[in-house]
């Protein structure tokens, strides 16, 4: 649902492609992956810092306009913490 909805948004693509690097694995062929960051669901969405450690999870569909304020949230957080 999120790859035929949310990330086709032109809102979205602009919103990821702006401020972050995005990196799609998918279950079965990136099992060693999913085990790497105990993913249990999908979708889930990991935000990772510049040194690959984890500061924010999304887990489930999130409709367009959602996705984009969480994107902000983790922003603002990182923001306040440089």
């Amino acid at each position: 649902m999120m790859e035929t909805g949310t990330f086709l948004q032109e809102n979205v693509q602009e919103n990821i492609k702006k401020n972050y690097i995005p990196l799609k694995y998918e279950t079965g062929k990136d099992s060693e992956q999913f085990m790497r960051f105990g993913v249990r669901a999908t979708p889930t969405c990991i935000i990772l810092d510049s040194k690959g450690n984890e500061i924010h999870r999304m887990i489930g569909f999130y409709k367009p306009d959602d996705f984009i304020k969480e994107l902000e949230l983790v922003r603002s957080k990182v923001s306040k913490s440089v």
